[in-house]
Order: C-alpha cells, then structure tokens, then sequence
C-alpha cells in the first residue's frame, strides 16, 4: 500500500479574490451558530438565533495558508474539517512547528492582542474553516452575551491545551516526548468521536519533530522502538495503539 503526501509543494495564502467565482449553495457558505457550538463542543447557553446562517465558511487547499506571519488580523478560524499545522519561522528561516489543530480547534488567537498574526498556519490536508469575527462581539458598547462568552471560552481552552503541549515537548526524554505525543492524538480523536487506539497522523515525522523539538531521526527511533516492544503497530502513518496503559507508563 501507498500513502501519499498530504503537503502540497507550493505554499499559498488563502486569497478568495484568486479563486474562480462560481455559484454555490448558500449552506456550503455558511455555518449556524449551533454548528459552531456542536464543533467547539461548548455546553454553555448562547442567546442568539441558533440555525441563522452568520459564519462564512473558507475552504483550504493542502499546503495553502489560511494566514501568514505578520498579516493583518482577521478574526479567529474554528476548524469544520481536516487537520492544520501552525509554524513560526525564525529571521534564519528555520521553522518551528507550535500547534496541530484539528475539528473544533480555534486558530488565530494569537493575532487578537497585536492585531496581526505572528504565526502562519498551513493545510496539512484539504480543509474546511469557519471565520469567527471577533472584532464584531468584541466592539466597544456591545453588550456582553452568550456568543462572546463561547468565544472567550473557547481561547482559553487554547491557552490550556498549548500549556500541555508546552510540557510534552518538555519531557525528560526525548522518546518520551513521542509516546505522549500519541496519547494526545489518541485522546484527541476520542474526543472527536473516532477510535483512540487506531488512527492515521495527518503530519510527517519531520512536523512532529519539530513540535516536540528533537530530530526527525529521534522520532523514527522513537516509534520504532514502541513498534518492537509491542506496546504500538506502525505503518508509515498509521498507529495502532495496544496497550494504552504501557505507552502512558513508556520512559525511554
């Protein structure tokens, strides 16, 4: 079996002016505020017209941007479909993998404070998003409600899960860092409904390298080393998890 690259080989910025025009159904343009709650998984109230049409939708291209480094702010993105990776790319040109956003993640709340993004965030494989314009809900004279509240809620559910992030790439070792890697995406896809045991990682062993900070080789290692102790089956991209309990209690 083949497994093709889901990078694409040209980087691009979502630019809806390059895009052809055509006619499109308005609910493939549109989400509903209950789809954003069902997405974000929010079990707050929100007092606003549940199925009105108020969140356009973008799609993204493998390998396209949604946003770039220092590029004006444009309000928050929530993930309908596909997987993202968002980079930072030093003044040396090496890039830095900092997040892996998937269904119901938020992207771009780094933006809101300086009112441009300092991060670029790229398709890892065709995806869907949906604009959250949060200049809108959090103009000055608006009166506080159930959507700005979601939204509030929903960025420091970011800010808590790149503080775990933040601790596994910070593991003793760096094999450790590898198999708790595979706990997140296995308590992820749970979360979404999907199988935790048995998944396909959308990145490359070189994107998770750099988000865990060690080497591509180590990654490799790493798996290859889980792989014969059982403990997961690897197939280029595709994981089997075993024994959850022994890759939790995995020290290198």
């Amino acid at each position: 079996m083949t497994y093709p690259s889901l990078l694409g080989t040209e980087r691009m910025s979502y630019a809806p002016t390059l895009l052809p025009t055509r006619h499109v159904p308005l609910d493939s343009e549109w989400s509903t505020l209950s789809e954003v709650v069902q997405l974000l998984q929010y079990e707050g109230h929100c007092s606003a017209e549940m199925h009105e049409p108020v969140f356009r939708r973008r799609r993204i291209r493998a390998g396209q941007s949604l946003f770039l480094m220092g590029q004006e702010f444009g309000g928050l993105y929530l993930v309908r479909h596909g997987c993202m990776k968002t980079v930072i790319t030093h003044a040396e040109g090496t890039e830095h993998v900092i997040a892996f956003s998937m269904q119901g993640d938020i992207l771009g709340a780094e933006g809101a404070c300086q009112h441009h993004y300092w991060c670029e965030s790229l398709a890892l494989k065709d995806c869907e998003v949906i604009r959250l314009p949060i200049d809108e809900y959090f103009s000055h004279g608006r009166a506080s409600d159930g959507v700005e509240r979601m939204l509030y809620w929903a960025i420091s559910r970011e800010v808590c899960r790149r503080q775990a992030a933040y601790a596994i790439a910070h593991a003793a070792k760096s094999e450790v860092r590898v198999a708790r890697f595979l706990i997140e995406q296995s308590e992820h896809h749970a979360a979404l409904g999907y199988s935790a045991s048995q998944f396909t990682l959308p990145m490359t062993r070189r994107d998770i390298g750099s988000y865990l900070s060690i080497t591509l080789e180590t990654v490799s290692r790493a798996l290859s080393s889980l792989n014969q102790l059982q403990i997961i089956e690897v197939a280029n991209r595709d994981i089997l998890i075993h024994s959850l309990e022994e890759l939790q209690a995995y020290e290198g």
